[in-house]
């Protein structure tokens, strides 16, 4: 079929290296996907109070304590916004998983919309393992193991 260092072979390991690319440049969007799916399906909606804010890289990032409903007080966890949504101690809408209070998202679960990164999961994902494996094959076709 080809021979080492061949067209083939270098087009395989182009595959390789460009599917690897894809999936790991999708694991920020599988991280932000999964987050967002949890709290849609299982999250507890409640309140969070605004600890501090600063900026950082021209964003305002907010951080936020989840106030749980037994009195008790969730670890903190912040969020990067482009306006300021309050200074400390404002109080404002939150969906927070009761296993782990720190996996929160301000708003209501009807404002979660993670589409896009579904999207990016499935194009850059799958797609970058199917450019990865098919690169691998055929490098494995055209290399004498």
């Amino acid at each position: 079929m080809g021979k080492p260092g061949g067209v083939v072979d270098l087009l395989g390991l182009l595959f390789m290296i460009l599917g690897s690319m894809g999936v790991l440049i999708q694991l920020t969007s599988f991280a932000t996907y999964r987050r967002l799916r949890i709290l849609e399906r299982s999250g507890t909606e409640g309140e969070a109070v605004v600890v501090r804010h600063d900026r950082m890289d021209g964003l305002h990032r907010v951080y936020l304590r989840v106030r749980l409903p037994e009195g008790g007080e969730g670890r903190e966890f912040y969020e990067r916004h482009r306006e300021l949504i309050g200074g400390p101690g404002t109080v404002v809408p939150v969906v927070y998983d009761r296993r782990k209070p720190s996996r929160a998202k301000t708003g209501s679960r009807e404002d979660y919309d993670y589409r896009a990164e579904r999207l990016a999961v499935y194009l850059l994902g799958c797609g970058g393992l199917a450019l990865f494996v098919a690169g691998f094959v055929m490098v494995c076709l055209v290399r004498p193991w």
